[in-house]
């Protein structure tokens, strides 16, 4: 009895966690949501948008109170002679002074623009990168999503070859029994009964393997309980053409936007570059409200306002510097986007033909398993007329599981393959 209650203890302490169903578009959310890569390239976007504000505050005047309170020990004094005969004390003991300062940008050769441009256009490039890692990871997810119906299929199709398999060895037992068959066809359908066994637990284990790799891309816990629900495209109503299919591809994928973009930026950055070494006006304009005012003991209002004219002259070579940087920067970004127009041409015509490929080899491995079907069920007619042996049936039931199984792996491969085609063309969401 104390048993069964520290049982029932248990079983209340313990959480209940319900099991939670995704299909692919919930799949999708929750990755959109909680994938930490995608998590993190947010977090880029709010501090390009950051460094966008910093650099804008350019363009405003900078404000600033001071309040500041002295108490002097000592405070000078001068006895003047006579025939005036008095002491004359310059300052006070207790200084007040309250301070509003106003300091204005009027004109620093651009830079106040420059600078504002240069990070708008990160802030830009930070967004387009986002969106890259969003499709990259909706990529994968088709990947790993459909990799878990796959191996849950796998797992169907060798529960059933193993549940054949048995059916197989009762009827040689059977057959056995009753002086129709032979003790070489009832042990080679246990052997078979044996081998298919290790077969269901290590797909069931590359399912549980499968099921993880989701739940850790999508960024959940992964003691969850997940089901998975859906299946593969058997089909694909897309027109495939290399030449519409690059224009797309060069219209549309985020990598060839960043690279026109990352040059625009350093254009700007070259452009802040040029002006580091160039004059630089400033307007300030300052309100004092301050006790004593010199050698008056009183509260007095004052202001004062003026222009400063910086030039720099030498800089120990350090603009040029950042100049030289800068335009190598800039001559770089039109190589790099070379590089990226030909990586793009060869993913999009590598696409197309595994989707192409994937495409026909579907025809073919479903007319197999439609083949394997009919030589299976004719095999085991033909076992229970006395026709052929055990061991015939078997054969017959191991190329439908071989078929069925090559099947499987070539929907997923199209399945894969379409989503690698639209991600090359830039149309993955």
């Amino acid at each position: 009895m104390l048993k069964i209650c520290l049982s029932i203890m248990f079983l209340l302490c313990v959480p209940f966690i319900a099991e939670i169903k995704y299909d692919y578009e919930t799949a999708k959310k929750v990755l959109l949501e909680n994938n930490r890569e995608i998590l993190l390239s947010s977090q880029t976007v709010k501090d390009a948008e950051g460094k966008l504000t910093d650099a804008e505050s350019g363009y405003f005047p900078k404000i600033s109170l001071l309040g500041n309170y002295n108490y002097l020990s000592s405070v000078p004094v001068i006895q003047m002679p006579a025939p005036i005969n008095r002491a004359v004390q310059f300052g006070a003991n207790e200084n007040w002074l309250f301070k509003a300062t106003l300091t204005q940008t009027i004109f620093d050769w651009g830079r106040m623009f420059d600078s504002p441009s240069m990070f708008g256009k990160n802030l830009e490039l930070a967004k387009l990168d986002l969106e890259q890692v969003k499709t990259q990871n909706i990529y994968n997810l088709n990947q790993v999503f459909y990799s878990v119906i796959l191996a849950k299929k796998v797992v169907e199709t060798n529960e059933e070859s193993l549940r054949v398999s048995e059916e197989n060895m009762k009827m040689a037992e059977n057959r056995l029994k009753a002086g129709a068959g032979s003790s070489f066809d009832s042990l080679r359908a246990k052997v078979r009964v044996s081998s298919v066994r290790p077969l269901v637990e290590k797909s069931r284990n590359s399912y549980e393997a499968a099921l993880n790799s989701l739940k850790n891309l999508l960024g959940v816990p992964l003691i969850e309980k997940v089901e998975i629900t859906g299946d593969f495209v058997e089909a694909i109503n897309l027109e495939i053409d290399n030449s519409a299919a690059l224009k797309k591809a060069f219209e549309q994928r985020f990598e060839i936007k960043k690279s026109d973009k990352r040059k625009e930026m350093l254009v700007s950055a070259l452009a802040v570059s040029v002006s580091m070494d160039k004059p630089l006006i400033t307007g300030n304009l300052s309100y004092n409200y301050q006790n004593p005012y010199y050698s008056q003991i009183s509260w007095v209002e004052s202001w004062n306002a003026g222009v400063t004219l910086t030039i720099p002259l030498f800089d120990g070579f350090s603009t040029a510097g950042k100049i030289k940087q800068a335009e190598a920067a800039v001559a770089s970004a039109d190589v790099a986007k070379s590089a990226v127009l030909s990586q793009v041409e060869f993913e999009v015509r590598q696409a197309v033909l595994n989707l192409n490929e994937t495409n026909e080899r579907i025809k073919s491995q479903k007319e197999n398993v439609r083949q394997a079907e009919e030589y299976l069920r004719i095999a085991q007619s033909s076992y229970t007329s006395g026709v052929i042996t055990n061991y015939d049936v078997m054969d017959a039931h191991l190329s439908l599981l071989t078929a069925k199984t090559a099947y499987l792996q070539a929907l997923y491969d199209l399945t894969v393959a379409k989503a690698a085609f639209l991600k090359a063309i830039g149309e993955l969401k």
